[in-house]
């Protein structure tokens, strides 16, 4: 879950991601969900630390911890591969991956949802 070790940070990501109220087939939901807070060069490298917990009303909370500050970073969800909507279809993730940059012990947050079907 990161940890590419190298660009340790004292800046945080926070956020919630919206589950589905229907469709979706996971008795652990959010502990298939993985928050990548990347590099816009290496955007599958992970830094920080990253946790995601179950929270209430259908939804996981975030945070994505020691990441650079005053850096250009990418934010992105991606789910693990047992996550599955009802039709066995993976469950589309709103919005892409999208940049931030966060100054020093600062927080900057990020939404993100999940849905599956139309």
């Amino acid at each position: 879950m990161g940890g590419a070790g190298g660009r340790e940070g004292n800046a945080t990501i926070a956020g919630v991601i919206r589950l589905p109220e229907s469709g979706l087939r996971a008795d652990d939901a959010c502990g298939q969900l993985q928050v990548i807070v990347a590099l816009p060069d290496a955007p599958t490298t992970g830094l920080g630390r990253a946790m995601v917990k179950a929270s209430r009303g259908n939804r996981c909370s975030f945070t994505v911890s020691g990441v650079p500050s005053d850096t250009e970073l990418q934010v992105g969800l991606a789910v693990g591969g047992g996550l599955k909507c009802e039709t066995g279809a993976t469950p589309t993730i709103t919005p892409e991956p999208s940049a931030v940059k966060v100054s020093d012990y600062g927080t900057a947050t990020r939404d993100f949802s999940l849905s599956c079907g139309a």
